[in-house]
């Protein structure tokens, strides 16, 4: 088993990972067992307490990512640096947005060394984008999919999954799809929820404006 996670007293999650096990496959565990036993810590804030591995800073940042978006938590612990807290996954790569800014997350692909993604394929339910910058799929994002982009997000087919434009806080960022009827998209930390009988009959694009996300219809400019 590459994953055990057991609660312990005093609210702590212990997540102990088999050290042969490899990074893919502990990621899937963790994933897997904590969406089992969501109901445990549902509105609490346990601390978890990473321990059996040791991971790099990269590998550190983005396990730190799945347990803040996915389950809210953000007290997180890897036996390997107790004291040290990981400075390097808490230092801001906007030094012009305040360190407590909600809005603001780390963001590291394994997958894709590129600033920018171009995805030539549909992205089926749990699969899961990445990018410090910009993410183009030439297909369908459907339910279940995620993208997570710290630029602009553009999809031309069927956008039905998450997508999350300037996720590391920029609000200069866009989400376009032929089809735009996403369970949930983000830009910049705000959130839209779309109604379950939401067509999208015509290409759209959302952007935020005015404090608040804005969609309108995606119109090719005329030739003059």
């Amino acid at each position: 088993m590459a994953v055990t996670i057991k609660g312990k007293s005093g609210g702590v999650l212990q997540v102990a990972i088999k050290s042969s096990a490899s990074y893919n496959n502990i990621k899937l565990a963790i994933s897997e067992k904590m969406s089992r036993h969501r109901h445990f810590f549902e509105g609490a804030d346990p601390k978890v307490v990473v321990s059996g591995k040791s991971f790099s800073v990269a590998q550190k940042n983005e396990l730190l990512r799945l347990f803040k978006m996915d389950y809210g938590i953000t007290n997180v612990v890897f036996d390997d640096e107790m004291e040290q807290r990981f400075e390097e996954a808490k230092k801001a790569e906007h030094k012009d947005m305040p360190p407590n800014d909600a809005r603001r997350i780390t963001l590291v692909s394994d997958c894709f060394a590129a600033k920018s993604v171009f995805v030539a394929h549909t992205l089926r339910g749990g699969q899961r984008i990445e990018c410090e910058g910009d993410v183009v799929v030439l297909g369908d994002v459907n339910d279940g999919a995620e993208i997570i982009a710290g630029g602009s997000i553009a999809v031309m087919g069927t956008l039905r999954g998450l997508a999350h434009a300037g996720a590391t806080g920029r609000d200069d960022v866009v989400v376009a799809a032929n089809c735009l009827v996403p369970k949930q998209l983000r830009i910049s930390g705000r959130i839209a929820v779309f109604p379950a009988e939401q067509k999208g009959e015509v290409p759209e694009i959302a952007e935020y404006k005015k404090e608040s996300i804005v969609i309108r219809p995606l119109k090719p400019q005329k030739r003059t």
